[in-house]
């Protein structure tokens, strides 16, 4: 019962977090350049740091995950006790409760739908305050970006054409 009522409270937030419709920003006029200044300073800022700081966090995932590795290959490799595979983990075969670790499952997915919510909303506010608007895309121009690559030039430059004209953004935005 437990788990049930845990499954459809993450149901519940998966809808929350889906978008209604293909969206994206824009604003009037703005230069391809500018265009991916403020993307790129907003996308840093959503992360919750500057360049710094993400150099600072990169070289201690670096070391943390060395540390891990050692750790791993001293108990064994990647095979705890009883033979259970972790994939460089130490896992106890029938310590913990099922139940028990489907909760923990459920609950580290809520709180990863949740730091995505907050990163969302703070990229969204930075773009808001440099004079960006959400507008929905037409099924036309949704089904236009699906057939090209994602991080491509050829998305980006579709992107900015639709969200740095006027028209576009006077007829979509929500």
């Amino acid at each position: 019962m437990r788990i049930t009522t845990a499954l459809i409270a993450i149901a519940a937030l998966s809808a929350c977090a889906a978008p209604a419709g293909m969206s994206s920003w824009g604003k009037p006029g703005v230069s391809m350049a500018d265009y991916r200044l403020d993307s790129a300073q907003c996308i840093i800022e959503g992360s919750g740091g500057g360049p710094t700081q993400g150099a600072d966090t990169s070289t201690s995932k670096s070391t943390d995950s060395n540390q891990t590795s050692n750790t791993s290959e001293s108990r064994g490799g990647t095979n705890g006790p009883g033979g259970v595979s972790s994939g460089g983990a130490i896992v106890y075969s029938g310590s913990a409760n099922p139940e028990d670790a489907n909760q923990a499952a459920i609950q580290q997915r809520a709180q990863q739908l949740s730091a995505k919510r907050e990163q969302k909303m703070v990229m969204e506010q930075c773009l808001a305050s440099r004079g960006y608007r959400q507008f929905r895309l037409t099924p036309e121009q949704a089904a236009h970006l699906a057939t090209l690559p994602e991080g491509s030039a050829e998305r980006r430059t579709y992107l900015h054409s639709l969200g740095s004209d006027p028209a576009v953004i006077a007829a979509q935005s929500h």
